[in-house]
């Protein structure tokens, strides 16, 4: 059986509350890229993840444990590491700054990298994908047009770059003598709610999650346009954790390699964001 075959066979689901990774190994380990003892872990043995679970397809909570592509790789890069992973549920506004001041190893949920997210964190990138507007279908109030949002009412995760655009965008309606746009903060994926409730006109979500509440919604929600600001996607480290960085970024670009990374993405139904190389801090 190949290592992607090991990993599809053996269900990656971890336990909440206390999230420890009790699931056993997905799959064979490889031999750690470093001695555990020089990767200055918070708990030896052990590769602790903030995650934000509330993020279906990628991270989310299922039946009490958490699941998603995320779990799914970090388990492995744990193993190729010999190191057992442990999940932290997190809420996202903290996931950086846990990883920043070592209260973890690093954060796993779908961070867009950017530069301005680089100031005490590194990123290793390992997933690619943009921001969908979504709205209630057949509703004509937004377009893929961002200037058809302008006095309308969107809703989006305050701190995330699905929110950094419905601002940036309701700034660029009041340059042109437009109204803003109306703000409703929900946590990830909420924005449907939002939607089909009738107190916003439009959602932005990650573009795997905005599929997934589409494909999900019984014909009720519709994808507008093409998705914003495609971007990558990473786990992010502590700046001063460079031998953590560094081993991430090596078993992460074994997993591309012998096909595992693959398997776990096309597992989920996200290949479209597949990376082929494993590269640090990559977003502008």
């Amino acid at each position: 059986m190949s290592r992607a075959t090991a990993l599809l066979a053996a269900t990656t689901v971890l336990p909440l509350p206390a999230l420890t990774g009790c699931g056993g190994q997905a799959a064979t380990s490889a031999a750690p890229a470093r001695p555990s003892a020089d990767l200055q872990l918070v708990t030896p043995g052990t590769l602790t993840v903030a995650v934000d679970a509330t993020y279906a397809p990628m991270e989310y909570q299922e039946n009490g444990r958490v699941a998603g592509a995320n779990i799914d790789l970090l388990t492995d890069l744990a193993h190729r590491l010999g190191l057992t992973p442990t999940f932290v549920q997190t809420p996202f506004a903290s996931l950086r700054d846990q990883a920043a001041a070592h209260q973890v190893d690093l954060a796993g949920s779908s961070i867009t990298d950017k530069a301005s997210r680089q100031t005490n964190v590194d990123f290793v990138d390992a997933f690619h994908a943009g921001e969908q507007l979504i709205a209630a279908a057949g509703s004509t109030a937004v377009s893929a047009d961002p200037m058809s949002w302008c006095g309308r009412t969107g809703a989006a995760s305050e701190g995330s770059t699905d929110a950094d655009i419905v601002h940036g965008q309701s700034g660029t309606c009041v340059a042109a003598g437009e109204a803003p746009i109306g703000f409703v903060d929900v946590p990830f994926t909420d924005s449907a709610g939002e939607v089909l409730a009738g107190r916003a006109d439009f959602g932005v979500e990650g573009l795997p999650a905005a599929a997934e509440l589409v494909a999900d919604s019984g014909g009720k929600l519709q994808a507008v346009g093409q998705p914003w600001q495609a971007a990558p996607w990473g786990y992010a480290v502590a700046e001063d954790r460079t031998a953590l960085r560094d081993a991430l970024q090596r078993a992460l670009q074994d997993s591309i390699a012998d096909g595992t990374y693959d398997a776990v993405l096309e597992k989920h139904g996200v290949q479209d964001g597949a990376l082929h190389t494993a590269a640090i801090n990559g977003g502008a």
